[in-house]
């Protein structure tokens, strides 16, 4: 209370009571304050993520956190020499927290091989595929720098005219892609001849069959006249067997000789024949008794 003050409490008195009360003014304490950034680079000096600010001007004793980063072609080796803690608490002033990386290792790959395909057809000035003249494959996924052919064709009522427009060359290199020979082609004006029908063969008239020619009539020939039967020489080197069956052929041939063909006309001479008859018997038999004598006698 101030020293001039009258009680805070009592009674009222004749005249004037003053009571004062006295204040004094209180003093707000300082708080402090601070901040963390973060930064990551590599090891050669190069910057892969700019500073960037965790905490900005916080109450001393605040948490803060960072976390490493992943960056492409690229791999964590630790934290800078001069880094604070990548965790913490904020304390008065500024932190710098800072990731350092390292380049990766390169490593060596095979080269993939590049190729290219070519395809041909054959048109008419209309651009229509010809028939036969459909897009064809020339060459299929082949190595670019390899070569390529493709030649004319022949189409009934057409002759080649020119490269269409855009066309890959006839004759070339593969390159990487594809490529597409195109071969245009004009209609003939000279009119081709109508194909002649075919000829149909005539029915083939079935051979007439030769008919045998009617045999000619013999004619029959005059027999010779029959030799008379000569006296067979009797020798003694050489026997002679008789026997009936020759007596009789030479009668049957001595009957059959008496017969005339020109006139059927039979002669009988009975005297002739009976003459003859004898007379072969005769010698037959008188050869065969000189033959048993020279065997009875050897």
């Amino acid at each position: 209370m101030d020293k001039t003050s009258d009680s805070a409490n009592g009674k009222v008195t004749e005249g004037d009571k003053h009571v004062v009360y006295v204040y004094e003014k209180d003093e707000t304490p300082e708080v402090k304050k601070g901040s963390v950034d973060v930064k990551y680079v590599t090891t050669d000096g190069k910057v892969l993520e700019d500073v960037t600010k965790v905490k900005n001007n916080v109450p001393v004793g605040e948490a803060y956190t960072t976390e490493e980063k992943s960056f492409d072609g690229y791999h964590f080796v630790g934290m800078d020499k001069t880094s604070d803690s990548a965790n913490g608490k904020v304390t008065e002033g500024d932190k710098h927290i800072v990731y350092v990386y390292e380049k990766d290792p390169e490593v060596p790959t095979t080269p993939v091989e590049k190729k290219g395909s070519v395809y041909v057809k054959y048109v008419d000035e209309n651009g229509n595929e010809l028939p036969g003249g459909e897009k064809t494959i020339v060459i299929k996924n082949g190595k670019v720098g390899s070569y390529y052919f493709t030649t004319e064709k022949d189409f009934d009522g057409y002759k080649f005219s020119h490269m269409s427009e855009g066309s890959a060359n006839a004759t070339g290199k593969v390159i990487e892609g594809e490529q597409l020979v195109v071969y245009v082609y004009t209609k003939n004006n000279t009119p081709q001849p109508e194909p002649s029908e075919p000829e149909v063969p005539a029915p083939s008239e079935k051979p007439e069959t030769p008919q045998p020619e009617p045999n000619k009539p013999e004619v029959p020939t005059t027999p010779e006249t029959p030799a008379v039967p000569q006296e067979e020489k009797t020798t003694t080197d050489t026997p002679v067997k008789t026997s009936t069956s020759k007596v009789n052929a030479e009668k049957v041939t001595v009957n059959k000789a008496t017969v005339l063909p020109q006139t059927g006309d039979k002669k009988e001479n009975n005297s002739s024949v009976m003459g003859l008859v004898s007379l072969g018997l005769a010698g037959l038999l008188g050869l065969g008794i000189k033959r048993k004598e020279e065997k009875d006698n050897h």
